[in-house]
């Protein structure tokens, strides 16, 4: 962000008189006398208290069980809201996620894969300047405690609910069967409709090992890892393939490198195989390998996976311990 951008007189004076702006949880609303006051601590315990949410731009912005899954709404909670609701409303929104159809599961995880916490840094490029401000507000907050509050129960609502997410992502893929006819059948429109007798295929992060106590960090890792190594796809979003239905020439063997260098330094949980990992990956990245068998068995020849790894390995990234 441009330290020294110059922001109006009146977006400051707009943003300033709603410095912490309270979004409330089904309806819930508190007093703004705190606020008025710019006593901060005192209305910040008053919202944590009530199980509402907190925002720093202006937009009005309700919380709702129903309107929650409207991504028109997700993509400003993921990006603008710490997610400071009470562990009674999570719970009502990971009761809901088994309801979801796998479209509207992968974009939520697509959100909060980019969005681990509400204004993440640095800002979007295309940010307004009120949006630039508020990341001046967040900067200037994260010194209290009581600010670290909200970011700590934000992150966690986040990870509870990214995690529940990724399970059902993992039972609608897995239950992808091909028919007779060689054609993938219907996904079930209820959890109640799928065979029970095996169990669902892991999700990609859990197989991941975590850090400070979150598979989620180690994910946030190996994507800051592989954006320093200046990789030419993003890995974890659906890739656009050519016009005969292909991957992009080098995906395969990128995506390979990633895989491979984190699993040789032990990123990923021991009980789980080379292949099983390729494949949650790729359930969780939303794409494809043709011949897949045949890859698995070539790929650490790839001219791409060569190259790929070696700018993993130049990091000098430490095995994980």
């Amino acid at each position: 962000m441009p330290k020294n951008k110059s922001i109006g007189f009146f977006t400051i004076y707009l943003s300033r008189r709603y410095y912490l702006n309270e979004i409330p949880v089904e309806g819930r609303a508190n007093s703004k006398f705190f606020r008025r006051l710019g006593m901060y601590r005192q209305y910040i315990s008053q919202i944590l208290r009530t199980g509402n949410c907190i925002s720093l731009i202006s937009t009005p912005i309700t919380v709702e069980e129903e309107s929650f899954w409207n991504t028109n709404h997700f993509e400003d909670l993921a990006k603008y809201v710490f997610w400071t609701f009470n562990k009674s409303f999570l719970l009502k929104l990971l009761g809901n996620v088994e309801g979801q159809k796998l479209p509207l599961l992968l974009r939520c995880r697509e959100l909060l894969l980019e969005h681990p916490v509400a204004y993440r840094e640095p800002p979007p490029p295309e940010a307004d300047d009120e949006l630039l401000f508020c990341y001046r507000k967040h900067n200037s907050m994260k010194k209290y405690e009581y600010y670290a509050k909200v970011q700590a129960l934000d992150e966690q609502n986040r990870k509870e609910f990214l995690g529940a997410v990724e399970k059902r992502i993992a039972i609608l893929t897995s239950s992808l069967q091909p028919t007779a006819d060689g054609q993938t059948a219907d996904l079930p429109e209820t959890a109640t409709e799928f065979p029970t007798a095996d169990p669902p295929t892991p999700a990609f992060l859990e197989m991941l090992r975590p850090t400070d106590g979150y598979p989620a960090n180690t994910l946030g890792f190996i994507e800051a890892k592989i954006e320093e190594a200046g990789f030419s796809f993003k890995l974890f979003s659906p890739v656009a393939q050519l016009a005969n239905g292909k991957n992009p020439y080098g995906f395969n063997g990128t995506a390979a490198a990633m895989i491979d260098f984190f699993y040789q330094h032990q990123y990923f949980k021991k009980e789980y195989s080379l292949e099983q990992i390729f494949e949650a990956y790729l359930r969780h990245s939303g794409n494809a390998i043709g011949k897949f068998k045949t890859f698995l068995s070539e790929f650490r020849n790839d001219r791409h996976y060569k190259q790929s790894f070696a700018k993993l390995k130049a990091l000098k990234i430490s095995k994980l311990q």
